[in-house]
């Protein structure tokens, strides 16, 4: 499971081309959160003002995570979705 996301976030990064800079259109190269996590946690030092925005990062994908898999748990209970996603 682990390495199936992992695979699925570095496809991601290199198909937008993974720049460091705020996007001017849809078209232009971007980032996403799991990419700036990828390239920098390897490389700073724990107790850095950068480490603690990437854990700042990581805490906000993981809030993320948790809020769209509880909505998609709420819809199938509701009788939205089966088991088999009809």
């Amino acid at each position: 499971m682990f390495g199936n996301a992992l695979g699925e976030a570095l496809a991601v990064q290199m198909v937008i081309g993974n720049a460091v800079q705020v996007p001017d259109g849809l078209f232009t190269p971007a980032s996403t959160l799991t990419s700036v996590l990828t390239m920098g946690i390897g490389n700073e030092m724990m107790g850095t003002v950068y480490s603690d925005v990437l854990w700042s990062l990581a805490l906000l994908l993981l809030a993320m995570s948790f809020v769209f898999i509880s909505i998609i748990h709420f819809i199938e209970r509701k009788g939205g979705l089966n088991a088999n996603g009809r």
